[in-house]
């Protein structure tokens, strides 16, 4: 009888840290600080689209010369294009200004806010809630993607 609970004990405890690491490497209020707001001026070297995360590369000019990547994440592909975030207007060698929350823990790696492209066009997400929010009120869900 000890065994076999000192087994359950062993397994419930191996599931829950687990699951508990598999939540926080997802977890964008685990790895970014949604307090602060920081603005990325680069050229964009790689737009990746895709799940579970994307990703933009973009080319940063260093204050005393040289250039330096920094990292987007983003949401996943199906729920940008569920909530009809226009990504495709995203072009390689376009220089942007990208508005990110700053990794808590990484240099050069922020999450993404906005986006402001060559012809001012600005990107946002809405985020699944309040995506969520406007398909409950009947919208489409983020009504409000470019400007």
């Amino acid at each position: 009888m000890y065994r076999k609970c000192a087994a359950a004990a062993m397994i419930a405890g191996w599931v829950f840290f687990s699951c508990a690491a598999g939540i926080a490497h997802h977890s964008v209020a685990a790895n970014f600080d949604s307090s602060k707001s920081l603005d990325i001026v680069g050229k964009v070297k790689e737009v990746e689209i895709r799940n579970p995360h994307s990703q933009i590369t973009l080319l940063v000019a260093k204050p005393g010369g040289g250039v330096t990547e920094f990292y987007v994440e983003w949401s996943d592909k199906n729920a940008l294009l569920r909530r009809s975030v226009p990504v495709t207007k995203i072009h390689v060698g376009d220089m942007v200004t990208v508005n990110v929350s700053p990794s808590k823990r990484l240099p050069n790696l922020g999450y993404f806010r906005t986006a402001t492209l060559p012809d001012g066009t600005v990107l946002k997400d809405c985020g699944f809630a309040a995506f969520r929010e406007g398909i409950a009120k009947g919208k489409t869900g983020c009504e409000e993607n470019a400007r």
